[in-house]
């Protein structure tokens, strides 16, 4: 038998190695993952990341959900000890004792319905994970890479403030309160995993927000050239809107799976805030000669923790939606750029301007800035009300 000699394609060549190097880019050697991966291990420890990697798809875990098991059966077994604790303890006032025992069993009502959300919802997450992957390597593809430096250095400033103010949170609870250590983590532990689900929904929208705005400089770097016959365009518009379009879907998905987490979150650091706020004025107002300024300090730093928690929620969904609803006024000037240079006739763009990406709590308001305004106005008026009430 004679042997023939296979011709030797180029472009067959170029594109099996072009594969390989997008394959080692993916799964866990994704930028985007290895950028944050010490943040996603310490989720998972509190439980709420019950997923893995296969090949290079996120997949659920079943494995990890013993994290999540471990998780529940810990904050369950702090609220038993805390409570039996409270019921120990002889208050001041009846509202104090009424507020605190509250405030401990809705933060745990909150932390366990996340646990369980993140549970029999991994399937719903991996295919949002996943297709975050599947855009960075698209466009890595058309030869817009994406750099994941710079989530890198916020992923570990938000690391390293969140872990400040914990600290802070733990060491000012000690002192006021003489407790041990491992005491005082105790009551901690639930409003800690409260935190990380709350930092876990914002990585991803911010994610997503971040997508968002590459895509849309990608756009308007290939919006076609004012002057005849020139053109700019690199990737077509069909390319633009079918990336576009999955992101949206990935996004729309995510926010309707959690949409009753962020009204649950609101409501709890809304109630948190005002309650604690309310106490530091009481106390200063009617207790100055016997100021108890270790106790003052202490609800201070929880305030602080709490408003930063809420800060964290609206910027993120803000800057989501706003760079999502950033893409119908590009595909306009598109099409007016394409009309004058007589190369397309208009077509209805309606579908790109009222399809908007807003992020719903529980189907009651949107989450974005302006919200933020309007619950520092709420919480204002029923913080006076509160002090005006008598003891």
């Amino acid at each position: 038998m004679e042997l023939q000699a296979r011709p030797f394609n180029v472009e067959t060549m170029l594109f099996k190695a072009r594969r390989r190097q997008v394959k080692k880019l993916r799964g866990a050697n994704s930028p985007l993952y290895t950028s944050i991966w010490p943040m996603v291990h310490v989720v998972r420890m509190f439980g709420f990341a019950p997923y893995d990697f296969s090949q290079d798809r996120l997949v659920p875990s079943n494995g990890y959900l013993i994290f999540s098991a471990i998780a529940a059966s810990l904050y369950s077994y702090a609220i038993y000890v805390i409570i039996e604790k409270f019921m120990n303890i002889e208050r001041e006032t009846e509202v104090l004792e009424g507020t605190e025992n509250t405030k401990v069993i809705i933060n745990y009502s909150v932390v366990i319905y996340e646990l369980g959300l993140a549970v029999f919802t991994r399937h719903s997450f991996t295919k949002t994970w996943n297709a975050l992957q599947d855009y960075d390597d698209s466009v890595r593809q058309l030869g817009f890479p994406r750099k994941e430096t710079q989530t890198a250095i916020y992923a570990w400033i938000l690391t390293i403030l969140t872990t400040a103010v914990w600290t802070l949170v733990n060491r000012s609870g000690m002192y006021a309160f003489l407790e041990s250590w491992l005491e005082n983590m105790g009551y901690m532990l639930s409003y800690i995993g409260t935190s990380m689900a709350v930092f876990k929904f914002a990585a991803v929208i911010l994610f997503l927000g971040q997508r968002f705005h590459h895509l849309n400089t990608i756009a308007m770097r290939n919006l076609p050239s004012m002057s005849a016959g020139e053109s700019t365009t690199v990737i077509s518009r069909k390319t633009i809107l079918s990336l576009h379009n999955d992101l949206m879907i990935a996004a729309e998905n995510f926010e309707a799976v959690n949409s009753w987490s962020l009204l649950l979150w609101l409501g709890n650091l809304c109630l948190h805030t005002v309650s604690n706020i309310y106490f530091i004025i009481e106390w200063i107002l009617k207790k100055w000669d016997m100021m108890a300024w270790p106790l003052i300090r202490c609800l201070s730093v929880w305030v602080m923790a709490f408003v930063f928690q809420l800060l964290l929620l609206h910027i993120a969904c803000d800057f989501a939606s706003s760079q999502a609803n950033c893409m119908g006024p590009i595909l306009i000037e598109w099409q007016v750029r394409l009309m004058k240079k007589k190369e397309e006739c208009a077509e209805s763009l309606l579908q790109f301007i009222n399809r908007k990406l807003n992020f719903s709590a529980g189907g009651c308001f949107y989450v974005n800035l302006p919200l933020l305004r309007s619950i520092a106005a709420l919480l204002t008026t029923y913080l006076v009300i509160l002090l005006q009430l008598p003891d």
